[in-house]
């Protein structure tokens, strides 16, 4: 990525708004020596050149760093004098030459490796200002293919900037049939029903300040999938779906023209969010109840889990609080069954863990649970993790496990611990965050006392978990430990945490985490060493779980995974030949391992 120092862009003592500027990177190496070439948006300390792709940041703000990508060598020629054969097609799908003109779409001879020979396409050009960044041919037959190590980002993204309403699809297609519907500020995810974190890093400056959103894929199965995705990102405060009367904006254009596309978008319905509500909006919601029975929970699904499913799962809009003696196990479980709703149910989750530093170290305990063996010294029977087991995990967690952390200059307050899991929603699409533990966040208001605050904290949590549609795990630890008359500690409770009882009152679900150092027998039941009782706590709805009920697991020390207390321990590695069938007998659905 190229970076340019901002003190040496002029914005002439601009301090908020856009600007656009001289690049001091490529600028002085082009013909037209003086073409404001860079965007800049003063407000948010952030520019970029549509000429050399370069990026120039303010100290004080945040910046991703964007992947390496190239620009076309070709320059972009008026194509747009199609065939005859070509803007026929078009025409029968509803689209005019004029809207193929307007949106500079083409025709080019290209190589299409799924024909093995070059044919005739049409050519949907990527723009990003003036800059062409990446072309997407399409052939007679349906074939696709593209430019390499192109920059991914929206399709038609120039038609937003400074929009307050946006509409997102699902093909290039279909932003042509919105285009020549009247819909001119649509873009288009790049690469199908799929839903990947570079082009909306890509894409983040021009979408950050759009107001409402209309998310306008497919309706299909896959369609409905990415449609969610993209609401988790954006914050479904300010989307509406459209459900058009075919499957998309384009099959709406040929089958009803430009009054089926403008009916079908009028029709678009809020996401349920906070807020207030009057029966009609909520009859969609009321209906899918009456015919798919309850709200989805999640539990993770390998038979290691033993009963705990029967007791105890999660929501999306929950809260979910972990209690438990120090050293006990809170946060190492709290991972792993994270770990396992990550994989089983295609998820994405972010841990701040500030008391497992340094990052590098933390993720070998995430490692050494993704593999079921330990990161540094052989094991009987488990010879350490490898290097080439490191590289697979890292395809496996690359855009599903985050970590949070604040730099040197940065206090972590919860203003700004939740700023940032509003920024990996929009970056990442996160579903689960990981806080651990709450002592290690300050508060902002340092008048009230803490009573006071710690309501406040957990309120925002819990307002934030609904409004996102994601859940929190919050590790918390209790005021104090009560020693029992054998010798043995009481399994601390939520009301035990220390600060408030609005631990157990706010909270959605919560569970105890307790540990036996040593083999104990407690009346006719004989406990083992390294036995963890997980203990429901609470849970809100009723058919999640029982409280007060418990499932017992045995911990396997060099993995820091959890087994049930009922069977062996079985690491089910990816790097047997049978591990993969041997896992998909193990779990309810057919999902795949770690």
């Amino acid at each position: 990525m190229i970076k340019v120092e901002w003190n040496t862009l002029e914005i002439k003592g601009k301090q908020s708004g856009e600007t656009s500027v001289i690049c001091p990177h490529c600028s002085h190496t082009r013909t037209k020596k003086k073409d404001k070439c860079m965007r800049v948006n003063v407000s948010k300390g952030l520019g970029f050149c549509h000429h050399c792709g370069a990026i120039s940041v303010k100290e004080d703000k945040p910046l991703v760093d964007y992947k390496p990508y190239t620009i076309p060598k070709q320059e972009w020629r008026n194509y747009t004098d199609m065939s005859d054969k070509a803007v026929k097609y078009c025409n029968s799908r509803g689209i005019s030459q004029f809207t193929l003109k307007e949106l500079k779409v083409s025709e080019e001879e290209y190589f299409q490796p799924a024909l093995g020979k070059k044919v005739n396409n049409i050519v949907f050009n990527y723009f990003e200002g003036d800059t062409l960044i990446n072309k997407k041919f399409r052939s007679a037959s349906k074939n696709f293919a593209q430019l390499t190590n192109t920059k991914p980002i929206f399709y038609n993204i120039n038609s937003i900037i400074n929009a307050d309403e946006v509409y997102i699809v699902e093909g290039e297609f279909d932003v042509l049939a919105m285009h020549e519907s009247g819909f001119k500020n649509t873009i288009s995810i790049p690469n199908g029903a799929n839903d990947h974190d570079d082009y909306w890093i890509n894409s983040e400056i021009y979408l950050k300040d759009v107001k409402k959103f209309y998310i306008a894929t497919d309706r299909d199965d896959k369609g409905e999938i990415v449609a969610d995705k993209i609401a988790q990102r954006l914050g479904r405060y300010r989307c509406e779906r459209v459900l058009f009367d075919t499957k998309d904006a384009n099959g709406d254009l040929i089958k009803g023209g430009k009054e089926l596309v403008k009916k079908s978008i009028s029709q678009s319905k809020k996401y349920p969010v906070l807020g207030t509500f009057t029966i009609e909006d909520l009859m969609g919601d009321i209906m899918d109840l009456h015919s798919n029975g309850l709200p989805k929970i999640f539990y993770p699904k390998h038979k290691s889990f033993g009963g705990l499913k029967d007791i105890f799962s999660v929501m999306r809009g929950h809260l979910v609080t972990a209690t438990g003696i120090p050293s006990h196990g809170k946060s190492n479980f709290v991972e792993w069954y994270v770990m396992n709703l990550v994989n089983d149910h295609d998820m994405k989750a972010s841990f701040y863990s500030p008391e497992h530093h340094p990052m590098a170290l933390h993720q070998t305990t995430f490692i050494e649970k993704f593999y079921g063996k330990n990161f540094f010294i052989d094991n009987p029977g488990l010879p350490r993790v490898s290097k080439e087991e490191i590289k697979r995990y890292k395809d496996w967690a690359n855009e599903r496990i985050y970590v949070t952390t604040q730099d040197a200059d940065t206090y972590p307050t919860w203003n700004w611990l939740l700023e940032k899991f509003k920024e990996q929603l929009y970056m990442f699409g996160v579903d689960i965050f990981v806080i651990d533990a709450f002592n290690k966040v300050e508060f902002d208001d340092t008048k009230s006392n803490d009573l006071s605050n710690i309501r406040k904290v957990l309120t925002r949590i819990t307002n934030f978990c609904q409004a996102n549609n994601v859940i929190v795990f919050l590790v918390a630890h209790p005021k104090k430990m009560i020693k029992k008359d054998n010798g043995m500690y009481e399994n601390p409770s939520l009301y035990s945490i220390s600060g408030s009882a609005d631990f157990r009152n706010m909270t959605h679900d919560g569970f105890s985490v307790y540990r036996y150092f040593k083999d104990f027998e407690d009346g006719s039941k004989f406990i083992m060493k390294d036995q963890v009782e997980i203990q429901v706590e609470k849970v809100k709805m009723k058919f999640q779980g029982k409280m007060m009920e418990s499932e017992t697991f045995n911990y396997h020390l060099p993995s820091g995974r959890y087994y049930s207390s009922s069977q062996t321990y079985q690491p089910y590695l990816l790097s047997s030949s049978n591990s993969v069938e041997e896992y998909k007998d193990n779990i309810e659905q057919d999902q795949l391992p770690f």
